[in-house]
């Protein structure tokens, strides 16, 4: 080992502060980048410490290697500088001293790697380094700024700003006017380079020249769009510095002089034709910074031909002072063609023609980035100039057209910000448009078309009855956007008291001046929507309404008005008549009381969890009771008792809800479990006497189905809780079976209807004992099935396994977290369920169905079921294409081409059903195909037809409605009449 390489060692094993004895250098890349990879990792203090002594003496040695391992020992120094058992400034100052010696492509990365410590550890900033480091760097940095390679130059650029602060060197200039004089720089990387840390230098509060604003309009033209992005970044800074430094334009000899905040403005809009999709985003971004930007130059933004009040006049003969030792100027006594352009025109333009129109090519352009740009920026400029906002409203309305939903969200945002500082008046065609966009299939699209249009106001009352019949239309179409309607509807009528008149309302609500009016249903959502339009108007034209509004109006308000809370203005009181004083005092309770409502909900949930918990306490006396003396009586006396109780207390947790539509999931399956255990209860107590009892087989089909839905319906269930609904589901089994005589089926049949129990049997016995829970009744059925040696299991010793287990049931713990979800569905729209649909049985009839499902954690298990008139059931399943995600687990449903194929009918109307389900899987297929329908097997069953259906696919699933409610469609069967031809005899 050469004297250099010893003291190089003895040097970084001082820094280090270790022994350096069997410290080594990488030697090839391979290591050097195993090092970095595992340090990256899991490291300790040691390997650390000794890590970055063998990475600074691999870059600091005098051996040869190949660059790319000191580049990757560089990168290694840089990494465990950040830790903290280092001694950064140490490895700093050995990186520094390295440059002098080190190859071109070493000293770029040792430039970036202290850049990044920068960033990382303040050095430079808060931790000094040494002063002959110090002094190696500022010499290696501008050796290397006239180096011939352009990424040392650039990297040499970008550290230069760092390491000699502005403020700390001897000439506070002289960094900034160095790095200047690379803007020119032959090399893009180079250029670019030099504006950022320009920009750099901006940022850490070197105030920018003003004279640097023409280097940077000419660096916007530049061919790398990375410089061009810094320019256009550099231009906002000086302008926003300078706003009102004078910009004399030149041309033809006339003089004009502008705001440099103008002339950037302008320059930037120029930017919005670039070729780069990045540049054009950025500029449309910037252009929303700007403030008190003239307002020609602002409305010039809209408009792609220069406007006239940005054109200035050239007296006659002055363009031909230009053409200056090129002969005489041309003469101009020929007339321009009408429709061409004006090549010697008398006039200039302020703006470039690349300039003009700069918001229209935006909102113009074909990616959606640089559109949403161009609309941010749009909003902000409107917040500031009203005239600009008037000019904006076409152009933002336009583009709900747009293909992209972000598109049309960012621009109904940016109306919705212009609306909230001024009414926006709607043009015939503005409304068009919108009215258009409600049909959107988005549904936060939709909210915010009405969200506009509440901040939106029209002129005459023919629009008007236009736009209310779009709402109409929309709350048949989406009931879920009632709301969202109803809150748009209170809006317009306070901004349109002037436009709703007395044959406005007589149209709208349908009132002749001659007859008596029929009263409307209270329930109808679209009378409810006209209501609350008509009495959101101001109080004056309330009272000018009251002369010609049926009485049923106002009698409607008090229910209305609580059904729709907020919707109605506070003194509705004031818009009924004073003959109508029953209504005015039901307007007047103080229910509207804030204090009182939240004194009613808290009693109400009081109450809630006050029934919730009584029936917990009740499930926990039935899961954990003890077998009672006194015989079968007693317990038969216990189990109706207790059965009533259940009731009783699901009764009041019921009446606990009030008008409450919804309540937690977890309540919910507590509630349904509660049902069943009653329904086990009474199972139990009659279990003597099930044998051919209809009225049992119904009992075990409820507690069945209700298991399934359940399970079905609940999205975070907790294991232990799908445990209590799979042995309650064998106790539902086991009831069902012993309602059976066994012994008037064929052997083979009762064999395989008690194979299936025992198969149920054990997979619950697998199940709970995986979970360290086996209940006694179940591990005594386990062992006496085990046990029997009876060949004929249909017997009345198998019976009496069955009934022993009946008998003794008793329910698991059922307590679920709170986290679980309610899957459902609601059914928005049929296109045919408002009046009869036509059909002949020759051809299938198609319908069509909408439906928002949330929850639903497996697409695949959606099933449209269509009830026939011969209540026959069909469950089909939606094409992939009808299902679109709106949120996680949640689906937007649209099937307009549902297939359905009608039997030849008697002549007469009927309705067909159309509702949402979820398959979900059986556990015993055949089996359960007759607990769930509550049917018995017949006597007659032959275990042909048993395996016949056993290998039946649809028998394998249980389909669980999801949706609140079926949808009805009527349909009407015709004749089918073939067009005559002109061979058919007459």
């Amino acid at each position: 080992m050469s004297a250099k390489r010893a003291h190089l060692e003895a040097d970084n094993a001082g820094a280090a502060g270790t022994s350096s004895a069997k410290i080594e250098p990488y030697t090839t890349y391979l290591a050097a980048h195993e090092a970095l990879v595992s340090l990256r990792a899991v490291h300790t203090e040691s390997e650390v410490l000794e890590g970055g002594q063998r990475a600074l003496l691999t870059v600091r040695t005098s051996d040869p290697l190949p660059s790319a391992v000191r580049q990757v020992a560089v990168r290694l120094v840089a990494l465990l500088c950040a830790h903290p058992a280092t001694d950064s400034v140490a490895m700093v100052a050995g990186l520094t001293l390295a440059l002098t010696a080190a190859e071109p492509s070493v000293r770029c990365e040792i430039y970036q790697a202290l850049g990044t410590l920068y960033e990382v550890k303040g050095i430079f900033a808060t931790v000094a380094i040494p002063t002959d480091a110090k002094s190696a760097l500022d010499a290696a940095i501008l050796s290397d700024l006239n180096h011939s390679q352009h990424h040392l130059r650039s990297a040499a650029l970008a550290l230069l700003p760092i390491a000699r602060p502005h403020g700390q060197s001897a000439g506070p200039n002289l960094v900034f006017n160095t790095i200047c004089s690379y803007a020119a720089d032959a090399h893009p990387k180079v250029r670019q380079a030099a504006l950022c840390a320009i920009l750099r230098q901006h940022m850490m509060g070197v105030a920018l020249p003003v004279e640097m604003y023409d280097e940077c309009v000419v660096a916007t033209k530049d061919d790398f769009e990375q410089v061009r992005l810094v320019a256009i970044e550099l231009i906002w800074a000086i302008s926003s510095a300078f706003p009102e430094y004078p910009v004399t334009i030149e041309k033809y000899d006339t003089t004009e002089t502008i705001r440099l905040l103008d002339d950037a403005f302008v320059k930037l809009c120029d930017m919005v034709n670039d070729s780069s999709v990045i540049v054009r985003q950025r500029a449309c971004a910037i252009l929303g910074r700007y403030r008190d930007v003239k307002h020609s130059f602002l409305s010039q933004t809209f408009s792609k031909q220069v406007m006239s009040n940005l054109r200035r006049f050239v007296p006659r003969g002055q363009r031909g002072k230009s053409n200056k030792g090129r002969g005489p100027p041309k003469a101009s006594s020929i007339p321009t063609p009408q429709g061409d352009a004006e090549v010697d025109s008398d006039e200039f333009k302020l703006l470039d023609s690349g300039a003009a129109g700069a918001f229209v090519h935006g909102l113009e352009d074909e990616y959606q980035e640089v559109r949403d740009a161009a609309i941010e920026s749009i909003t902000e400029l409107s917040i500031g100039s009203t005239e600009f906002a008037a000019k904006a409203v076409d152009f933002l309305v336009d583009m709900f057209n747009d293909s992209s939903d972000r598109v049309r969200l960012c621009a109904i945002r940016a109306l919705i910000a212009i609306g909230d500082r001024s009414v926006i008046k709607l043009t015939e065609e503005q409304l068009s448009i919108a009215l258009s966009a409600m049909k959107d299939a988005c549904h936060t699209v939709r909210e915010g078309i009405y969200a506009f249009l509440a901040v939106s106001a029209v002129a005459q009352p023919d629009a008007l009855s236009k736009l209310m019949a779009a709402m109409k239309s929309s709350l048949d179409k989406y009931p879920d956007d009632q709301m969202p309607i109803y809150r748009a509807l209170m809006a317009l009528g306070l901004s349109h008291s002037n436009v709703i008149n007395t044959a406005f309302v007589r149209a709208l609500l349908g009132i002749s001046e001659h007859y008596l009016s029929r009263e409307a249903r209270i329930d109808d959502t679209v009378y409810a929507g006209n209501v609350i339009l008509l009495m959101n108007t101001d109080l004056p034209t309330r009272h000018e309404l009251a002369t010609i509004l049926p009485d049923y109006v106002f009698s409607h308000l008090p229910y209305l008005r609580d059904k729709y809370r907020g919707c109605f203005p506070q003194d509705i009181v004031q818009s009924v008549p004073t003959e109508l004083g029953f209504v005015r005092q039901m307007l007047e309770q103080p229910r509207d009381d804030p204090a009182v409502i939240q004194l009613s909900l808290n009693d109400r949930q009081r109450r809630q969890s006050s029934a919730l918990a009584n029936i917990r306490s009740v499930l926990s006396l039935v899961s954990d009771r003890e077998e009672l003396r006194g015989g079968d009586d007693v317990e038969r006396v216990w189990q109706v008792e207790t059965a009533a109780l259940l009731a009783r207390r699901v009764g009041e947790f019921e009446h606990s809800l009030g008008d409450v539509a919804t309540m937690p999931q977890a309540d919910c399956v507590v509630v349904e479990y509660a049902r069943a255990t009653e329904l086990v209860l009474l199972v139990q107590s009659r279990a003597a006497t099930m044998l051919r009892r209809q009225e049992h087989i119904d009992l075990a089909s409820k507690i069945m189905l209700g298991m399934y839905k359940i399970e079905a319906r609940s999205v975070g269930l907790d294991p232990s809780c799908r445990l209590a609904l799979v042995y309650l589901r064998l106790f539902a089994h086991a009831a069902w079976l012993h309602a059976h005589s066994m012994t008037s089926y064929d052997t083979r049949l009762a064999e395989r209807m008690l194979a299936e129990f025992s198969l149920r049997a054990k997979r619950a016995d697998q199940l709970l004992r995986d979970r360290s829970v086996l209940p006694s009744e179940l591990a005594d059925l386990m062992q006496r099935l085990a046990e029997s040696t009876d060949p004929q299991p249909a017997t009345e010793q198998t019976a009496s396994l069955i009934r022993a287990f009946v008998a003794g049931f008793k329910p698991l713990t059922f307590a679920p977290l709170g986290r679980c979800q309610l899957v459902s569905a609601s059914c928005s729209k049929t296109a045919v369920s408002r009046r009869p649909v036509e059909f002949n049985h020759v051809f299938p009839l198609n319908l069509s169905l909408s439906a928002s499902l949330a929850w639903v954690v497996h697409r695949s298990k959606i099933v449209v079921e269509v009830t026939m008139p011969t209540n026959e059931v069909i469950a089909l399943h939606p094409p992939p294409s009808t299902l679109k995600p709106l949120a996680p687990l949640h689906w937007s449903l649209s099937w307009d081409t549902i297939p359905v194929a009608l039997p030849l009918s008697s002549g007469e109307s009927t309705a067909i059903g159309l509702t949402i389900a979820l398959k979900h899987t059986a556990d015993v297929p055949w089996s359960d195909s007759f607990i769930v329908k509550g049917a018995v097997v017949p006597d007659t069953y032959r275990i042909e037809s048993y395996y016949k259906a056993a290998g039946d696919l649809s028998r394998r699933h249980v389909c669980i409605p999801i949706a609140d409610s079926s949808i009805s469609v009527g349909v009407n069967p015709v004749e089918f009449k073939p067009p005559p031809s002109s061979f058919t005899r007459i």
